[in-house]
């Protein structure tokens, strides 16, 4: 595409607070039969997977994925083999966890995952930083960031609509509130939503989409540039 439209570029948005920014408490227990999630082990984990984080800063993409294969293998021994789902540490302890048909593991290895597949896009190994990514959102299945995260992966191949339905299935799980803690989030989704369309060429769904986006991040020139593009091409009847 021309004039100027790449504004939302391909990029982990994400990365460069994320070693401030995990989610979940210190530790977790169920009652019944879901697993406790070890306090000492979700510390260690936060602290290995934002170690992970700056070795990516620091252009050391290969190190960086044996930190996360670490903090990953650490967590799934620590199970000792039980065969459950595992489901990410959150605010609110997801329903199977509670029921006793998955276990809990630390917030920080979802993190892992998504580190580790960010780390193997620098490498140029998107075909395995896919399995990751997708894995992060399997295991924290609530979670928009992780859900915006994968689809950004499928707009840098140019699997529009595949993209699309991520972004989609994050703008339908994301807190919608405009004033909340996941605004950002909200706002994201709906901009790579509308970044899709302008790619299947639905420039007046596209439109709509950034325009809801700047009621959650009303200064984002991303937003704006792009519902600019959509008006030089309207205009010219494109």
């Amino acid at each position: 595409m021309n004039f100027n439209k790449k504004s939302v570029s391909f990029v982990f948005i994400g990365l460069a607070g994320f070693g401030a920014a995990f989610s979940g408490a210190a530790s977790a227990r169920d009652i019944g039969s879901a697993a406790v999630v070890n306090t000492a082990l979700h510390v260690d984990s936060r602290s290995d997977v934002s170690k992970g984080f700056a070795l990516i800063r620091a252009g050391k993409p290969a190190q960086a994925v044996k930190m996360f294969d670490s903090v990953i293998l650490a967590n799934e021994q620590a199970l000792g083999g039980d065969v459950r789902p595992r489901l990410c540490q959150s605010k609110a302890t997801p329903e199977p966890i509670v029921a006793g048909k998955a276990v809990a593991v630390s917030s920080a290895v979802c993190d892992a995952h998504f580190g580790k597949g960010f780390a193997l896009v620098d490498l140029g190994r998107g075909d395995l930083a896919e399995a990751e990514l997708r894995r992060a959102t399997e295991l924290a299945p609530t979670d928009a960031h992780f859900a915006n995260e994968y689809a950004e992966l499928f707009k840098s191949r140019r699997e529009w609509q595949r993209s699309y339905d991520l972004f989609a299935h994050a703008w339908e799980i994301v807190d919608k509130s405009t004033s909340g803690d996941d605004a950002g989030i909200a706002a994201r989704a709906l901009r790579g939503m509308g970044y899709t369309k302008i790619e299947m060429g639905q420039l007046g769904e596209a439109e709509r989409l950034f325009r809801q986006s700047l009621e959650y991040d009303p200064a984002n020139a991303g937003a704006k540039s792009e519902l600019d593009f959509i008006a030089q091409k309207q205009a010219i009847g494109a």
